[in-house]
């Protein structure tokens, strides 16, 4: 019965314990002066995927003959990038268009080379996981019958530790701000109120034109930059 008591009596000191210290921790919060910092981060990594985006246009007097070719050259293409490694599931429709241009009755009489008819656009992103192989897939594009390579950007499959790292820098980076600004003021950084991103734009591809403009085509592969930005509302007190 003693030993009961004992314990009973020990709980209810911790709880008075803890609720002292819960106590003056709301109270320090509630006196401790706010200070807003940013911070952004910045890494550079090596791409390992690239993205060649391409088109197929065709033209013909009537509708169904202009479809009926883009479609044969699509899947030409789409043969042939299967052939050089590329998966069917890696290669999609970014855009498709059907547009009637009519002849005029009376051409003019310098023409400038305008087409009459119906034009098809079809273009489409072809994901390169060997990223070394991106000139050669766009070469076989174009063999294959794509009218047009609109651009081959460079990236990273998983950017997820990427960003962790940027992360982490923006971070550290928003502390040492906070930490200045407190230490003109005579305070010290004793917490955290809040963290929030502050317009993180992810990983940026970079762009990087043909080496050779003659095949085999070879790319420059540009560094991928991950940027994150952050804002913290930190909490410090004298």
């Amino acid at each position: 019965m003693d030993c009961w008591r004992i314990m009973k009596r020990t709980f209810i000191c911790l709880l008075l314990a803890v609720a002292v210290i819960s106590d003056g921790v709301a109270a320090a919060a509630e006196t401790a002066t706010e200070i807003t910092a940013s911070g952004t981060g910045s890494v550079s990594l090596p791409p390992d995927v690239a993205t060649i985006n391409a088109t197929v246009e065709t033209n013909a007097p009537n509708a169904d003959d202009a479809i009926s070719q883009n479609n044969a050259r699509y899947d030409r293409i789409v043969d042939a990038l299967g052939k050089t490694g590329v998966a069917r599931s890696d290669i999609a429709l970014t855009y498709y268009n059907v547009s009637f241009n009519p002849r005029p009755q009376t051409l003019p009489p310098n023409p400038t080379g305008e087409r009459y008819g119906y034009t098809v656009s079809r273009s489409f992103s072809v994901k390169v996981r060997q990223i070394g192989s991106a000139g050669r897939v766009s070469d076989a594009a174009v063999t294959a019958g794509a009218t047009g390579i609109n651009g081959v950007t460079f990236g990273l499959a998983d950017p997820s530790a990427g960003r962790a790292q940027a992360t982490r820098i923006a971070v550290a980076q928003a502390r040492a701000n906070a930490q200045a600004l407190a230490a003109a003021a005579e305070l010290r950084i004793v917490g955290i109120k809040s963290i929030e991103l502050a317009g993180s734009p992810g990983p940026v591809p970079l762009m990087r034109a043909a080496a050779n403009v003659s095949p085999p085509t070879e790319f420059d592969q540009s560094n991928v930059n991950i940027v994150v930005s952050v804002s913290v509302v930190f909490l410090a007190a004298p």
